[in-house]
C-alpha cells in the first residue's frame, strides 16, 4: 500500500513538472512571436485599422463599432463626437497580427491600453494591459499568455507610480485596484471574437 501511494505521489510530481516545463516553453513561443510582431510593425507610424465604438454614452444600449479610414478620420469624427473605446489594429502577412484598444473615461481619470497579439490561426497568444489611474497614482502592468485553447498559462503584475514610474509599495488600496484588474477581461481569446470582427476586411 505504501509502496502505491508512492508511486502515485511520483507520478502526479513529475506530471506538474512536465506541465510546468511544457508552460515555460509556450510562454517564451510567446514571447518570441510578440517581439516578431512589434519588430514587423517598427516602422509603420500609424495603424492600417482603425475602429471605435460610436454608440451615445449616455445611453445603457449595446455598443456600436464603426470602422475609420485612418486615425486621422477618426480624430475629426472625435471633435464632435467623443468615443471612450478605440481599437487600432495592424496586419503581419496578410493577417490581423496586433491590436491595441484604448479605453478611458468620460472624467479622464483613468485609461487603459490593452494590446492583442495574435497568432497566425486567430487565436490570442498574449494581453498586455496598461491602466493608468489618478486614483492612488498609479501605473497597473499586467501580461497575460494563452495557449491556443484559450487557457491562461501565465500571468504577471507590476505596480508603478503614475509620475516616477519607479516600482510602488503595495497598499491596501492598490491590492484592491489590482484584483479588480485581474477580474475584468478587457480582452478578447480570437480575432473572431473581436467586437468589430465582421468590418474587418
Amino acid at each position: 500500500m505504501k509502496k502505491t501511494n508512492l508511486f502515485c505521489a511520483v507520478l502526479v510530481t513529475a506530471v506538474m513538472a512536465m506541465t510546468a516545463l511544457s508552460q515555460v516553453s509556450e510562454v517564451r513561443k510567446i514571447d518570441r512571436l510578440v517581439r516578431s510582431i512589434d519588430a514587423s510593425l517598427k516602422n509603420k507610424k500609424s495603424a492600417e485599422l482603425v475602429f471605435a465604438d460610436v454608440a451615445d454614452p449616455e445611453s445603457e444600449g449595446p455598443e456600436k463599432w464603426q470602422s475609420f479610414a485612418s486615425e486621422k478620420a477618426l480624430d475629426k469624427h472625435r471633435e464632435t463626437s467623443e468615443t471612450y473605446s478605440i481599437a487600432y489594429c495592424w496586419r503581419q502577412n496578410g493577417k490581423l497580427a496586433k491590436s491595441n484598444f484604448t479605453l478611458f473615461s468620460e472624467s479622464g481619470d483613468w485609461t487603459k491600453y490593452v494590446f492583442h497579439y495574435f497568432r497566425t490561426d486567430g487565436t490570442l497568444a498574449k494581453a498586455a494591459i496598461d491602466y493608468r489611474t489618478f486614483e492612488g497614482d498609479i501605473i497597473l502592468l499586467q501580461d497575460i499568455y494563452f495557449n491556443s485553447k484559450g487557457k491562461v498559462i501565465k500571468t504577471t503584475n507590476k505596480v508603478l507610480d503614475l509620475t516616477s514610474h519607479k516600482p510602488k509599495k503595495m497598499t491596501r488600496g492598490i491590492r484592491e485596484e489590482v484584483a479588480q484588474l485581474q477580474q475584468e477581461t478587457d480582452y478578447y481569446k480570437s480575432v473572431s471574437k473581436l467586437p468589430f470582427a465582421k468590418l474587418i476586411k
